[in-house]
Parts: structure tokens; sequence; C-alpha cells
């Protein structure tokens, strides 16, 4: 437990974070997909991410994350968001579609994995809005079409063709 731990508060990238996740749900759960896209977008902040049915994209509330850096959260935190957020949406595409089952499964595997004192484990276990309060300020109503591909993110199987 405290290897991925010190991995996730160390993380440095979505794909690092992104991972982990893997790592867990496979470890735990016995399942994997591979070739996600992550794509950062504006969208209400009740929206923290989705996942579109029988895509291949995960798409990630640009607005929420950049108001948690604009209110200089620690790292761990941050991370810890996008580890709950990321494990969340990726069950959803492999095929859990029932939001109170993932929430479930999200939290137990937080708390088996990383322990009820890391904050992924807090996001997991609360309403985004009490553990980060600041997000309720975003100004955002519409899900606009400004989107931003993730370039470096989910790589394990992609292989270089000469």
């Amino acid at each position: 437990m405290q290897d991925l731990r010190e991995k996730l508060d160390e993380a440095e990238s979505f794909d690092e974070v992104f991972r982990l996740v893997k790592h867990v749900v496979e470890s735990k759960l016995g399942l994997r997909r591979a070739g996600l896209m992550l794509i950062l977008g504006e969208a209400p902040s009740f929206i923290l991410a989705y996942h579109e049915v029988g895509s291949n994209s995960i798409v990630l509330n640009k607005l929420v994350l950049e108001a948690l850096q604009r209110i200089n959260r620690p790292k761990r935190e941050v991370n810890g968001y996008i580890f709950t957020v990321l494990l969340h949406e990726y069950l959803h595409s492999l095929g859990f579609f029932d939001e109170k089952t993932v929430r479930m499964l999200v939290r137990s595997l937080t708390r088996e994995t990383l322990g009820t004192d890391h904050p992924a484990y807090s996001v997991a276990n609360e309403e985004t809005l009490k553990v980060f309060p600041e997000i309720a300020t975003i100004n955002s109503a519409v899900l606009s079409g400004d989107f931003e591909i993730v370039k470096e993110f989910d790589m394990d199987n992609v292989t270089y063709i000469n």
C-alpha cells in the first residue's frame, strides 16, 4: 500500500496517475482496457468527468482542475482527486454503468489500496464539493466545445512502427 501511495503522491502527469488506476483495477478486479484517450474540457462544476459509452475517451473537467491549481491545493490532494475521478470513469469504460455500483467500487478500491487517511479516499467517500468547496464557484453552466487532448496518455500498449 505504501508504495502505491508514494507513487500517487509523487506523480507528475495524468499518465502516471492513470497507470496506478489501471494497476489497481487489474490487480483487484482482473480487468484491463487499453487505448483510452484523456480529454480536458469545460463543463459545469457538478460534472467532474465523463465517459461516453462506446467511446475510447475520458473527459475531465478542465475548469475544476484549474480551480484546484488556482487555490493552491497540495499536489497530494490534486493527485488524489485525479486518481479517484479517473478510477470512476475507467470503471465506466470497463462496462460498469450503474453509478451506485461504480461509487461503491471506487470507495472500496481506494480504501483498500490507499487507506482511509489518503485524500483520494476523502474524494471517493464524500461529495466532492465537501472536500473542495471552492469548485462551487466555477462559472460554466454548459458544456463547451473547447476540448484539449492530453498527449502521452495510456501509452502502455502503443508500439512504434518503423
